[in-house]
């Protein structure tokens, strides 16, 4: 499955009203999608200089390229086979 900019909507749709914080939304992500990795992080964990693919209420998505060895945060959607969720702070 190939990560498009309809895809993430459908992602942002089940992360909606709190569901973000959720305990287990990952695993779940993976259940439902399978072959994609999510991980649940806190967004400043994420590099300042990388974009998100994607904004939802208190929280942001930022594509994971899987084609290399080791996995990497991404700003492209092309190669990649999954998503960080990068939890906000209230504050920001």
């Amino acid at each position: 499955m190939s990560l498009t900019p309809e895809f993430l909507d459908t992602v942002c749709h089940a992360l909606a009203n709190g569901n973000a914080r959720r305990p287990g939304v990952d695993a779940e992500l993976r259940e439902a999608f399978p072959g994609l990795i999510f991980k649940v992080c806190d967004d400043n964990d994420i590099p300042s200089r990388l974009k998100p693919v994607a904004e939802g209420e208190g929280f942001a998505l930022y594509a994971i390229n899987t084609g290399e060895h080791c996995a990497a945060l991404t700003a492209q959607l092309e190669g990649a086979g999954g998503l960080a969720i990068g939890l906000l702070n209230d504050e920001e």
